[in-house]
């Protein structure tokens, strides 16, 4: 996978190296090789832009049809992972037979509610039909939820309850418990997804926001409405048909819903399988780390002294630094913590760099591989024995390598 901080530096062995050494395990819902190649991440909106061109003009499929439509790609998309002939519902956790169409038990459920913006179902409308952000739900908790904005509740909202099942849920009567909340209507009212799925909902608006931003599709001409996350849940308004611009919220919540309910491999599989009908992949599945530059800012820049010459380049205490930083916010992404480093504050152009700062690195980074479903990398002197080894500048250079594969 290409990052933009793959530089003219990074020259052929070292990639080829870095494969060899392991770093591109196959893994599941793993996105295809060069899919993000175009993205760069040096600020919010290049990020934004460049992630847009990547997941744009999608393939849309009918909302209900006798040929493929989106009943069947969510009974593939929603499957039970331990059992391939039910579906496991977003909100209630309830388990359900697959059913072709439409039954008594469940429907489907629109994250970004249709009547924010796009309750028409016509061929152009594509949101209303993007199964990134449809999931197949308890039709009473559906119901329930309404056209409510996600919001965070509290002890006096009404409870919804949910079940035990894939390994999540149960019980109730305590906030928040492992169950849904909800308050009000609308824009006024609060739903609170319950803590298993809170990530789930909030990546897929995270999607929606960056995939529409009006224009027209690519494939067909047809214009595309501008779909935009906020705080201001005053900007929420029903439309009696499909609007330029429209709102969903509340941003903040799903910001924190995102932070707290990290990416699991229930949610990689479903990105799998969407993207295998639409052609086009939520990448706040495949990068959670993305989420903080997009949104808030945090973006990652080059290397200082990049490339590391060989015999000839000097390790210096900024080049540690810069990887603790990068390895941290791969870190969070991932649902992990902030690593506890060994010297924490390393003054530049005074700290001598040791070996237990490099080990500390690899340790950190490794954690973060594993928590992403990905092999951990090895290294040119996989054992640094703390105080007698010198660090050297291939260390760096494959730590580098093994945080721009991971980014």
């Amino acid at each position: 996978m290409t990052s933009v901080f793959t530089r003219g530096a990074w020259n052929t062995t070292l990639v080829v190296a870095v494969l060899l050494m392991g770093m591109a395990a196959t893994r599941a819902a793993e996105p295809p090789d060069g899919y993000y190649a175009t993205v760069e991440t040096t600020s919010a909106s290049t990020l934004r832009a460049t992630l847009h061109a990547v997941i744009d003009d999608h393939t849309r499929f009918p909302y209900t049809s006798s040929a493929t439509d989106t009943w069947d790609i969510l009974t593939q998309a929603d499957e039970h992972p331990d059992d391939a002939t039910a579906i496991l519902d977003v909100y209630r956790n309830a388990s359900y037979p697959k059913v072709a169409g439409g039954n008594d038990n469940y429907n489907r459920e629109h994250t970004w509610p249709s009547s924010y913006g796009f309750p028409t179902n016509i061929s152009g409308n594509y949101p209303y039909t993007d199964s990134h952000h449809l999931f197949l739900a308890d039709s009473s908790y559906n119901s329930s939820r309404g056209n409510t904005a996600y919001r965070a509740c509290d002890a006096a909202c009404t409870e919804r309850p949910t079940l035990v099942n894939g390994g999540a849920g149960g019980g109730s009567g305590t906030f928040p418990g492992n169950s849904n909340w909800r308050s009000g209507s609308g824009s006024a009212g609060r739903w609170q997804t319950w803590v298993g799925r809170q990530g789930d909902v909030a990546r897929a608006l995270l999607y929606l926001d960056v995939r529409y931003e009006g224009g027209t599709h690519g494939g067909s001409g047809l214009a595309e409405p501008d779909l935009i996350l906020t705080n201001d849940l005053a900007l929420l308004t029903t439309t009696s048909g499909n609007v330029p611009v429209t709102h969903m919220g509340q941003l903040s919540t799903l910001l924190t819903w995102h932070a707290a309910d990290p990416v699991d491999a229930k949610e990689r599989a479903r990105n799998d399988v969407v993207f295998g009908f639409q052609g086009n992949r939520n990448p706040f599945i495949d990068h959670p780390e993305w989420v903080i530059c997009v949104y808030e800012s945090q973006c990652l820049s080059g290397f200082t002294d990049d490339p590391l010459v060989a015999g000839t380049s000097v390790v210096k205490a900024v080049h540690i630094t810069e990887l603790r930083t990068r390895i941290d916010t791969l870190r969070v992404g991932s649902g992990l913590s902030r690593y506890t480093f060994t010297d924490a504050t390393l003054t530049v152009g005074t700290t001598t760099a040791q070996a237990v700062h490099l080990t500390d690195l690899r340790t950190a980074l490794g954690e973060a591989y594993v928590a992403l479903g990905r092999a951990e990398p090895t290294f040119t002197d996989a054992t640094l024995p703390a105080d007698t080894m010198a660090i050297k500048t291939v260390h760096i250079a494959e730590l580098r390598a093994a945080v721009i594969a991971l980014e």
